[in-house]
């Protein structure tokens, strides 16, 4: 291999060889510009909108946008998407073959695509064949996503508002029950006040002695509150503490239903969608540049590798 690389034998070699490097050269050109066109490579036109992730909570390491990634590239957009679309039919995939979610997302994620920005947003692309239905894709993706985090949010929301209601309605019952208890005392032994009563009861007796008077009144309620004032008041101080927890679980329902129920946006769009008026797919000039060049170079290598082993050969 001493002679192969010698710049004089190379040179000759390309001037000699030059009409058929030439020739196929041209052949390339032609052909790709052929295996380019639309009659064997359906063109393809690109669609795009700009997400930036919003009222989030974060529960772990990942960022907002990471969160917006994780959620619109799930299947439940994915084959939403493609039902809404019947992306099926658009790329020829046979909904009754058994193999058919797995060909179908392939095909999904060749042409849809999602890439966090440095800026934190999150860029939404859509490559098909049909310009306005890649915008209408890119609009879709995004409505689906926040309809999504709607719904994800609501179910949290409104377990909570489920399960506060559940117990307002024990403690209620609970309300319900003390409430009952303090009205037969009240009624049965006239109770009204534990504290109160007692320091009039005391007052009173002490004064009714104090002026030889009739005390036994001031006995009377002070028996009756010995005997039963002090579950009464018990009763009472319970019913207040209940009412404080219902209280409590009362703003935890309404505020649970509240952000269950609300119709927020979890992305704001910063960049909206347009039907592409030039294809993105396929690249020609690209196609024809490297095929072209793919050939020019196989042939120069054959036909240095041809001259240089003939020159190798002996004549005879």
């Amino acid at each position: 291999m001493e002679n192969f690389f010698n710049n004089e034998r190379i040179m000759k070699s390309l001037w000699k060889w030059k009409l058929h490097i030439a020739i196929v050269s041209v052949i390339a050109i032609v052909f790709s510009v052929i295996i380019s066109s639309p009659l064997f490579i359906t063109p393809k036109y690109k669609s795009t909108g700009k997400l930036y992730p919003v009222n989030m909570q974060v529960y772990s390491e990942e960022s907002e946008s990471e969160q917006l990634l994780e959620n619109i590239r799930s299947n439940d957009i994915k084959f939403r998407l493609i039902d809404a679309f019947q992306l099926d039919k658009v790329y020829d995939v046979n909904r009754n073959d058994p193999k058919y979610k797995t060909y179908i997302l392939t095909e999904y994620d060749k042409n849809i695509s999602f890439k966090k920005t440095e800026f934190e947003t999150v860029e939404v692309e859509v490559l098909d064949e049909n310009p306005q239905r890649a915008s209408d894709m890119v609009d879709s993706l995004i409505l689906y996503y926040n309809q999504l985090l709607q719904k994800q949010h609501a179910i949290k929301y409104l377990e909570v508002a489920h399960i506060s209601k559940y117990h307002l309605g024990l403690k209620k019952n609970e309300i319900d029950s003390i409430a009952n208890l303090l009205a037969q005392l009240s009624k049965e032994h006239n109770l009204l006040n534990y504290p109160s009563q007692v320091e009039a009861a005391t007052v009173g007796l002490m004064d009714a002695a104090a002026m030889k008077g009739n005390t036994k009144p001031a006995e009377e309620m002070l028996e009756n509150l010995r005997e039963k004032g002090i579950e009464f008041h018990r009763l009472e101080n319970e019913l207040l503490l209940l009412q404080e927890v219902a209280d409590s679980l009362k703003n935890q329902y309404e505020w649970g239903l509240s952000h269950g129920t609300k119709k927020i946006t979890y992305g704001i769009q910063v960049e909206s969608p347009f039907p592409a008026d030039k294809k993105s797919y396929p690249v020609r000039w690209l196609i024809v540049f490297l095929s072209t060049l793919a050939a020019f170079t196989a042939s120069v290598v054959t036909v240095l590798t041809i001259d240089y082993f003939r020159g190798r050969i002996p004549s005879k």
